[in-house]
Parts: C-alpha cells; sequence; structure tokens
C-alpha cells in the first residue's frame, strides 16, 4: 500500500474509534508575545513531559498510530536508508518508538519531538533522502517548534493542502535548459510520495543544499517544503560572531529564517482552493504574482531588521540599503515575516501594507516584535573575535 493511502486510512480509522482527531494544533499553541524571539536555542520549548503528554493525547486508544506515524516520519526511497530502517526494525523488535529514536541517530528528544510536532502541528520534519547529507537534530527541531508556533493555526491548515505535481515537465519547459536541470535536481523526488489521498501534504522540513547550493533555505514555488543548508543555517544560533556586520547574537536568530520560508508557504498557497487543475513552478497565482496585492507590495517601503541579520547569511541581489527590495516573492515573504517578527517597525515604515496583511492575511491577529524585548538581542564583538572571525571566514 502507498504511504500516502497508508496516512489518509490510518487518521479516518482512528477518528472511527472515537479517538481525539490529528492535527488539532492544541498543544503546539500560537505565540503573539515576544517569547519565544526573545529566547536561546535552549529557552522556551516544550519540555519532554509536556511532549510525552501530547503522544499519549493522540495516540489514547490507537494501537496502531505510533506505526503509521513512523512510517510516514521515516519515509525513504535511497537504498542506504532502506537498509538501515530495516536494521532498525530487526534491533527494536516492533518498538516503534526505538525505530524513530535509532532513525534520530539515537536521540530520544528528537524522535519525540518530531513524533509530537507531526501529531499536533501536521508538520513533518525528517532526513534528506539523500544519505550523504547531514541530519537535523533535537537543537533544529527546537527552532521548527517556535516557529510553527508564530503561525496561526488556520495559516497552517491552509499551507497543507496539496498541488499537483504531474506537469511539471511541462510547466518548465519554456525555461533554459541549464535552469530545468537545477530545478529537477533540486527538487527530492520522495515529495510525491507524502501527498495524501485526502489532497493535502504536511508541511515538511528536510535538510539540502538549497537551490545552486547558494542558498541557507529555499522553498519551491507551489509547495510547503523547505529545505535548509544545514551549515549556513546554523550561523544564525546565539553565540556566533560575523565578519560582515561585526555582531553577535545573543538570541536565537535562526527564528527569522525559518518564518522567512514559511513566508513562502503562506504566499503559495493562499488562493490556492484545492481544485483548480495548476501547475507546478510559478504557474500558481500567489500574493506576490496577484496583480492587486503585487502592487502593494512593489510600493511597501521593508523595515531594516536588528542589525541587518541577513547579511550574515548569504548574498541577495535584492537587498537594498538593508531591504529586500528586489523580488516581488522575496519581498512579500519578508513582508510576512516582518508582520509577525518587527511589526512596530513594518508598521510604521509601511502602513498600507501591515493593515493588509492583519486584515486579509492574518484574520486580525497581531504580534510583539523582537523591539519589545527587554534584553539586547546582539552586542558588537570585541577587537579579539572581529579579529577570529576575520580569520576563520565566519
Amino acid at each position: 500500500m502507498r504511504l500516502a493511502c497508508l496516512l489518509f486510512l490510518f487518521g479516518c480509522w482512528s477518528a472511527a474509534r472515537g479517538g481525539e482527531t490529528l492535527f488539532q494544533n492544541r498543544f503546539f499553541t500560537l505565540s503573539q508575545g515576544n517569547e519565544l524571539l526573545c529566547a536561546t536555542s535552549q529557552q522556551q520549548v516544550d519540555s519532554i513531559s509536556e511532549l510525552w503528554r501530547i503522544v499519549q493525547f493522540y495516540e489514547a486508544g490507537r494501537p496502531e498510530l505510533r506505526r503509521d506515524a513512523v512510517a510516514a516520519l521515516t519515509d525513504h526511497r535511497s537504498p542506504e536508508y532502506l537498509e538501515d530502517l530495516a536494521e532498525f526494525r530487526a534491533e527494536c523488535a516492533g518498538d516503534d518508538f526505538c525505530v524513530l529514536r535509532r532513525y534520530w541517530d539515537d536521540d530520544p528528544n528528537a524522535a519525540l519531538r518530531a513524533l509530537a510536532l507531526f501529531y499536533d502541528a501536521k508538520t513533518l520534519v525528517k532526513h534528506s533522502d539523500d544519505y550523504q547529507l547531514p541530519h537535523f537534530t533535537a537543537d533544529h527541531l527546537r527552532v521548527f517548534e517556535k516557529a510553527v508556533r508564530k503561525i496561526p493555526a488556520f495559516l497552517r491548515h491552509n499551507i497543507s493542502k496539496a498541488k499537483p505535481l504531474d506537469n511539471l515537465e511541462q510547466a518548465i519547459a519554456d525555461k533554459p535548459s541549464a535552469m530545468q536541470t537545477l530545478i529537477k535536481d533540486a527538487f527530492p523526488e520522495d515529495y510525491r510520495t507524502g501527498i495524501w489521498l485526502d489532497h493535502t501534504h504536511p508541511l515538511t522540513l528536510i535538510p539540502g543544499h538549497g537551490f545552486r547550493y547558494q542558498t541557507v533555505a529555499q522553498v519551491f514555488s507551489g509547495q510547503n517544503l523547505i529545505i535548509f543548508t544545514i551549515k549556513a543555517f546554523d550561523k544564525g544560533k546565539e553565540g556566533r560572531g560575523y565578519r560582515d556586520i561585526d555582531v553577535q547574537y545573543l538570541v536565537d536568530f535562526r527564528l527569522p529564517i525559518v518564518v522567512h520560508e514559511i513566508a513562502h508557504t503562506i504566499d503559495n498557497f493562499h488562493f490556492w482552493n484545492g481544485q483548480d487543475e495548476l501547475y507546478y513552478f510559478q504557474r500558481y497565482r500567489k500574493i506576490s504574482n496577484d496583480e492587486e496585492t503585487a502592487s502593494l507590495i512593489r510600493e511597501a517601503r521593508l523595515a531594516l531588521w536588528p542589525s541587518k541579520w541577513f547579511e550574515a547569511f548569504e548574498y541577495l541581489a535584492e537587498v537594498n540599503e538593508g531591504r529586500y527590495d528586489g523580488v516581488t516573492q522575496e519581498k512579500l515573504a519578508e513582508l510576512v515575516a516582518q508582520y509577525i517578527l518587527i511589526p512596530e517597525r513594518l508598521q510604521a515604515s509601511a502602513p498600507d501594507a501591515y493593515r493588509w496583511l492583519r486584515d486579509e492575511v492574518f484574520r486580525g491577529v497581531e504580534y510583539q516584535g523582537y523591539d519589545t524585548c527587554v534584553k539586547p538581542l546582539t552586542r558588537p564583538l570585541t577587537w579579539w573575535q572581529k579579529a577570529t572571525v576575520k580569520m576563520l571566514g565566519h
């Protein structure tokens, strides 16, 4: 049986027996305050006991639910992973959590957080199907947990609706051959197996190398799959120093990166009704290519992030004076991220865009941002740190 079919059926089977409906967003609740923003990577995340409570809440009366969930969370096609998983199952002798723990490099914390995020927030975090790529760790799952909690439940639900992939070849046929090759090489083949028979797809986060190996994180147009280049992504963790902006972060600044990428999925799915026969890659109606909203986006003046944070992560041709001001879809993602993370600045710099986001996208939900944190977010590098990071190149 296809994994998609299995996943769809286990949801229906469980509901029919009176168990709690999956994906309630009941535990990973929306955070409108600044508590997640003003924290380090170790702070403001659910404890192990709370994660077990989430798992037990959904598994009550469902003896086969964990088996099916672990199948989804470890779904791979590469021979190396299939061999590993067969070995894990043999070692674990029917203990599905043991299989998931082994898959997460023997880290029960990571396995438990991945399972809880899947059950409650319909978020799937797993390894790349490229066996050679590094793995996420519990440290990454903690920041993903925080990012999900910055997104209202109705938007989480909206971005889980799947779109057809069958017409990829036709959709990119008019693009240069080199561009077609890059698109095909970067797109994970196992994404197709994750589309469920109820026409949904969990928000999925995997390690990768990003488009052209140049980006920290990437979302394909029309999809809700986020690919992270781990080494570049982790430059945003607290305590790192940067030679280009001479600053050290005191909070976990990977969170803005994840929120920005989730904003791309909001862009991709805002107008999607789940039915129209549309195509992959730049052919969907999105917020950023809708004529009316694109005009509003172009006219908006983005606020400056604290310390021009993105300069530490990647070169962006559309950055001018510390602002995204080029590709419309990037500017839209940044507008959405700024609405969540620095709303006070955005309201001052782009009041019309702020009101539109509040009324039309976020349905009245508003936030406290980084500027309301009591403690500093950054501190300047000392002369010794500057010399060190310059020499080391980061």
